[in-house]
């Protein structure tokens, strides 16, 4: 990983877990807290664990199964940290001293919003999981704008990461249209198996529902994948292109016959998977597209990218990013730059050093 954003002195931030241990002054280290310990939580405390060069201080998690337990414990680690998990916001705003706060609960801005700023407050910055949190200043403009004046006056910076939004879906077509010398239009796909995916991916594609019941949840915004809009409005961004509509829409898959897994049985006739599609026109032209397919049992599971250009470039990753470990590092891998970044709400591409055919680097408004 090539972070831009600078890095703190002998922190060593491109060592991977179970590379060399050195000693590292403790006023060198980092010092994290934790706030979500679910399956991308959990994760990011296994890798952080094993780099000298950070010391986890508090973990925050709502499950009563954690809390009072010895984070390592939570984590299946093997080995205690010294930290115990409690369930008081209070304790992160107030009484913990920490550079960053990983922050992983909700994919959904609404529910994050209040956890972040009161951290923010307190002059923590934050590396969060939040979906919608990755480029919100065309989906949630008021909420973007509140997070980065409390950002910017307490002097921290907050960012959000993923596999999807956060890197997949928009970071990584900008990287390879960095390679082209004109970029005309990006497509990205997604097959996502979800026998390998968490029970909340999987209830995000409604698994199991009728059909009937998958379009009122749709309807509702209670299925699908959030924030693919957003992947599109970032990429449009970035590349200095500027739409006239934005267009999403979603699918249920049904299942042409009985399908089980260990975890879970989905009859013929029920949804199996969802289709789910974003796109950008202009002048009626396509010029941006995420479609993400997530289907139990998905033959082919993989993501690929396709950059129309001069020169044309495409990427296909077998077998796909896995969703949980992907994220997790990618949270992990960032906190040298966000230790040192700017004031502010921001995204992977201020973090990352990246060069497509842009031309205006602020956000943009449809």
């Amino acid at each position: 990983m090539l972070w831009s954003g600078g890095c703190l002195e002998n922190l060593g931030a491109g060592r991977l877990p179970g590379e060399e241990t050195i000693d590292i002054p403790d006023r060198h280290r980092l010092r994290t807290a934790h706030y979500g310990l679910g399956d991308i939580g959990k994760q990011v405390v296994t890798l952080l664990a094993h780099r000298p060069e950070v010391d986890i201080v508090a973990a925050l998690d709502t499950d009563p199964r954690n809390v009072g337990r010895d984070l390592g414990e939570v984590v299946g680690l093997g080995r205690g940290l010294g930290v115990l998990v409690s369930y008081d916001p209070e304790l992160l705003v107030g009484s913990t001293e920490a550079d960053v706060v990983l922050h992983a609960t909700s994919p959904y801005l609404s529910i994050a919003l209040p956890q972040l700023l009161p951290l923010l407050a307190s002059g923590k910055s934050i590396v969060s999981a939040c979906d919608e949190l990755v480029y919100p200043w065309v989906s949630h403009p008021d909420m973007a704008a509140r997070l980065d004046a409390a950002a910017k006056e307490c002097g921290a910076s907050v960012v959000a990461l993923g596999t999807g939004p956060g890197f997949v879906t928009d970071f990584l077509p900008l990287f390879l249209a960095s390679a082209c010398a004109v970029a005309e239009a990006v497509s990205v796909t997604r097959m996502i198996d979800l026998v390998k995916e968490s029970a909340a991916a999987q209830a995000a594609a409604g698994l199991g529902m009728t059909v009937d019941a998958f379009c009122r949840a749709a309807d509702e915004g209670d299925v699908g994948f959030p924030a693919l809009l957003d992947s599109v409005s970032m990429m449009a961004a970035r590349l200095g292109w500027q739409p006239d509509k934005l267009v999403e829409t979603i699918e249920p898959i049904r299942a042409s016959k009985r399908r089980e897994t260990d975890a879970t049985i989905v009859e013929t006739g029920r949804v199996a998977g969802v289709r789910q599609l974003a796109r950008a026109y202009r002048s009626g032209a396509e010029i941006l597209r995420v479609n993400v397919i997530a289907l139990l049992g998905a033959a082919d599971p993989h993501d690929a990218i396709l950059v129309r250009g001069r020169p044309p470039v495409s990427l296909r990753i077998e077998g796909g990013i896995p969703s949980h470990l992907a994220a997790a590092a990618l949270m992990a891998h960032s906190l040298p730059a966000i230790a040192s970044a700017r004031p502010g709400l921001l995204s992977v591409t201020d973090l990352l050093s990246i060069h497509a055919d842009r031309r205006d680097r602020s956000p943009i408004a449809f």
